[in-house]
């Protein structure tokens, strides 16, 4: 009785706006459902019918409302009722409507649909009626699938001329099995499989007609013939490179050369051809790379294939200034700076890429609504990278060597500056192993302290005895072997390292991952004004757990092992390690209840007998030797609303909120007397623990976060570890602030 009386409004309505649309021939069609299915999900069947149901938004619904209401007012404002009618009107491109044509078209699509899964004997019945329990006009399509047909009979003509163990090859990479369901995406997938086997083993002609495929009387049992149009195998006869330099300056031809991953007598690939092809592009040098076949001239040359490589070269230069927003690749830093770049991307003519840059940043910006003193660098660098220097393990090899300068202001007023060489060298090893890429490294570099003098000298005065003096010398112990190195050594360079670092990237999407795992562990040796071995791992992982619904774990370790070191021998208490090479814990990527770099454990980290300001200063320049850090977050995206503004719409459904916890925290401080005093019970209780939630907001380079945290349970504190205790969960030293950019891991 109500839906007949709102039709009747709005009939009443449309009579009085004078319109004559097609709502008052057509019902409007609320509601598509299909009921009955068993093994098809019923969202492969709504995603092949026409029929779509009215977006019913909350907009509309309000004018509508708004507009029925005061229609029904006889001293209604005569403009207001005209703007709601204006406004009613706008939301008549939502509205759907039922059509018994396209419903019988649907209803022969399903049919289709079912019938190429293998369901030959299903049926269908749909109607068209209000449905008092949605309070909905609904299109109801009611399917019986019947029982699935399978495959009793598979057979592939064709591949008798072929070498039998290819042959077998083949066909044992074939999902269709005797009795396997009958379904044409699967059958079409397998053929794909013959088929690009064949074309990446020089059948370069391979190709398949439709299928043949005999239905038994009772639809249970399917009989498939495919033939297989196999060809002349065929090798490569010659390769002919074809350059348009589009004004620039020519990449020599070796260099495009080394590029390909086939060569003149080996056998035709489809896929060695677009590898190929993604390895020129890679050089960034050209802006079109076409691979194709000249016409053959004569018959006697039909088992080989001349192949041309054209290539049209890019703009290689570019100059520029912009503003950078980014996170650290290590660290996870969130820094913020202005820089200027220019860049060649054919330096010597073989698409070396050289680029001169200066930037101004400030560092872990994160810590600026924790209160902190933020780091700033100034910061100037040459880079040259070399594409492709040879092969390693059969995979390409580049080159990458970087010379910089840096002078970085760490907190006030302590600067450390530093120059440096650097190469690194870049292996992709194959997709399927675990790690799939590998770094070489080796680097030179001087560091050189400032204005740090004046804290030891202040903190010697200070003492007032000589157990105070061996403590204040202990705490600085690193930077006076940095010093003394500087003075004595008759060295440049106060240090060299090199090292290694393997990577496993299997992630569906490197900026905003929903599942699939990263991965790394790197080894580094140093020498020179300090002695060490640093390794570290990491690992994380993401993975669904339900619609919108994200779960995300880390793992992350390290320790460096000091290869100079004895506890109280004067000549063997060094624990210099560069401070980008040491261990903090704290901030947006660590454990988020503690501000960056000040989390330290209170038994193996604790500096005690010092000023707050002193305390201060020593949190942030000197580390740890070891790090623990587990992670776990339940990361929720909105759904878009329908109905609602595209800008209100497209912000909400980049927005996210999530929920997590961290534990962790880093060990052996790096003094003359805390260094590898750390024992098992100190790391599983001296481990904190946080809880938190945030807000994520999504962009081209990763979600924008801002993150609040309490420690539930913190071993910095005397008393009241537990935030059960006489803490209390809203008192607000609890809580800390963080922002960063992309996922905390």
């Amino acid at each position: 009785m109500h839906a007949q009386q709102d039709a009747q409004a709005y009939r009443d309505s449309a009579e009085i706006a004078g319109e004559r649309s097609r709502a008052l021939q057509l019902e409007e069609l609320q509601d598509v459902e299909i009921l009955g299915c068993r093994a098809i999900p019923e969202t492969d069947l709504l995603g092949v019918i026409s029929s779509r149901p009215s977006e019913n938004a909350i907009g509309r619904q309000l004018v509508e409302f708004y507009e029925y209401a005061l229609r029904r007012n006889n001293k209604k404002p005569a403009i207001i009722y005209r703007r709601f009618a204006d406004l009613r009107r706008s939301y008549e491109n939502d509205r759907r409507f039922y059509e018994p044509n396209v419903a019988k078209d649907d209803s022969a699509a399903i049919i289709t649909y079912l019938n190429q899964q293998g369901f030959h004997n299903a049926s269908l019945a749909y109607g068209f009626g209000y449905d008092a329990s949605v309070s909905k006009k609904t299109l109801r399509f009611v399917v019986n699938e019947g029982q699935r047909a399978q495959i009793d009979t598979f057979v592939i003509r064709g591949l008798e001329t072929i070498d039998s163990s290819f042959r077998e090859t083949i066909l044992s990479r074939l999902e269709i099995r005797p009795n396997s369901p009958f379904s044409e995406a699967a059958l079409e997938k397998d053929l794909a499989i013959v088929l690009q086997e064949l074309r990446n083993n020089g059948y370069y002609q391979a190709s398949y007609k439709s299928p043949t495929i005999q239905i038994s009387r009772d639809g249970l049992r399917d009989t498939v013939l495919a033939n297989i149009l196999v060809g002349k195998r065929k090798r490569i006869g010659s390769v002919t490179f074809e350059e348009n330099q589009n004004t620039y300056r020519e990449v020599s031809e070796s260099t495009r050369a080394r590029q390909l991953e086939f060569k003149e007598g080996e056998w035709y690939s489809d896929e060695r051809i677009e590898e190929s092809r993604s390895n020129l592009m890679g050089l960034g040098t050209f802006e079109v790379v076409l691979i194709d076949t000249l016409v053959q001239r004569n018959r006697e040359q039909d088992s080989v294939l001349h192949l041309r490589v054209y290539t049209r070269n890019a703009k290689p230069h570019d100059i520029g200034m912009n503003l950078m927003f980014y996170q650290t690749a290590v660290d996870n830093f969130l820094n913020l700076g202005i820089g200027t770049t220019v860049q060649h991307r054919n330096a010597f003519g073989g698409a070396q890429v050289a680029s001169i840059t200066a930037q101004y940043v400030l560092q872990d910006v994160g810590r600026l609504p924790q209160g902190q003193q933020l780091e700033s660098e100034a910061l100037g660098s040459l880079v040259l990278v070399w594409p492709n220097i040879g092969r390693l393990f059969n995979q390409r090899v580049a080159l990458q060597t970087t010379t910089f300068y840096s002078a970085r202001q760490l907190i006030a007023p302590f600067r450390l500056e530093s120059f440096g060489l650097n190469a690194r060298a870049p292996i992709s090893l194959y997709s399927h192993t675990f790690f799939n890429g590998i770094d070489l490294s080796v680097g030179l570099e001087r560091q050189i302290p400032l204005n740090f003098d004046f804290a030891i000298n202040r903190a010697l005065a200070e003492a007032n005895t000589a157990e105070d003096s061996v403590f204040v010398r202990s705490t600085y112990n690193q930077f006076l072997v940095l010093s003394d190195f500087l003075t004595r050594s008759s060295e440049f360079f106060t240090g060299i390292n090199a090292g290694f670092t393997l990577r496993g990237d299997h992630r569906n999407s490197p900026v905003n991952p929903t599942r699939g795992t990263f991965s790394s562990l790197s080894i580094e040796w140093g020498w020179g004004a300090g002695k060490y071995i640093r390794g570290q791992g990491f690992v994380s992982t993401a993975f669904g757990v339900g619609d919108k619904l994200v779960g995300a774990t880390k793992v992350r370790f390290g320790h460096i092992a000091l290869l100079d070191f004895i506890r109280g021998d004067s000549t063997k208490n060094n624990t210099y390690v560069p401070l980008e090479r040491q261990f903090f814990a704290g901030g947006p990527a660590s454990i988020r209840s503690f501000a960056s770099r000040r989390l330290h454990d209170p038994v193996s980290g604790r500096i005690d007998g010092t000023s707050a300001s002193d305390d201060y200063i020593l949190a942030n320049v000197v580390g740890s030797g070891s790090l623990l850090e587990l992670g776990f977050e339940l990361r929720y995206t909105f759904t878009r609303p329908n109905g609602i503004d595209d800008l209100w719409g497209s912000l909400i459904e980049r927005s996210g909120i999530t929920l997590f916890c961290d534990i962790g925290n880093s060990f052996n401080r790096f003094t003359s007397e805390l260094y590898g005093t750390a024992k098992l019970q100190d790391i599983i209780y001296g481990s904190a623990v946080a809880l938190g939630a945030g807000y994520r907001f999504d962009t081209p380079v990763g979600p924008f976060r801002v993150d609040m945290a309490t420690s539930v349970y913190d071993p910095t504190r005397a008393d009241g570890q537990w935030i059960v205790g006489r803490r209390g969960v809203f008192n607000s030293s609890n809580w800390q602030l963080s922002i960063g950019l992309g996922h905390a891991f």
